[in-house]
């Protein structure tokens, strides 16, 4: 035996991996029309966040939608219509289709892509080998030489939003330090 199921997750010689089967129904999920329908999604999506590079990035999109902004895109059967395509949205600067502000819909609409899209292709998380010298990126570009054994990402709150970079960066090695001592 490989692999072995364990609450939602594959666990094999190579690493931890999320169920496919289960990741299916997330994808096939249509744009949520509803406040609690969208945090249901970002509940289910927030359980394999740990896969999703740039989690917070696009969920920070869809957190702030309210239940004001569902009531008008249920009454706006031209935008729900443009919410239910299953691909990005080609936007156009001249496109009758949305006007300005609908600029929150389109962001919401290529947030909820991105995120489907990532949940679809998770990687394997290595398992921890204590016999190489780890390295915790903060920020790089992929070229393939790493493999990720977690990712870790959060919301900045409203004054963490104006520090500097490096600031930034302490912060995120200080919460990646927390976490790790939770393990």
């Amino acid at each position: 035996m490989d692999k072995v199921g364990y609450l939602g997750h594959r666990v094999s010689l190579q690493g931890l991996e999320a169920n496919p089967k289960d990741l299916k129904s997330l994808t096939d999920l249509p744009f949520p029309g509803s406040l609690r329908s969208m945090q249901s999604f970002l509940g289910n999506l927030n359980y394999y966040s740990r896969f999703i590079e740039d989690y917070a990035i696009y969920a920070s999109v869809l957190y702030e939608l309210r239940e004001v902004a569902f009531a008008e895109l249920e009454k706006r059967s031209d935008l729900r219509k443009i919410m239910d395509q299953n691909d990005s949205i080609a936007r156009d600067n001249d496109s009758p289709e949305l006007q300005h502000s609908d600029e929150m819909w389109v962001r919401a609409h290529k947030a909820f892509i991105a995120l489907k899209t990532k949940i679809a292709t998770t990687p394997i998380l290595h398992h921890f080998d204590e016999t190489r010298t780890p390295a915790v990126i903060v920020y790089a570009k992929h070229d393939g030489i790493y493999h990720p054994v977690a990712f870790a990402n959060r919301t900045l709150k409203t004054k963490e939003l104006n520090y500097n970079v490096t600031e930034k960066e302490v912060l995120a090695l200080l919460m990646w330090w927390s976490a790790s001592e939770m393990v």
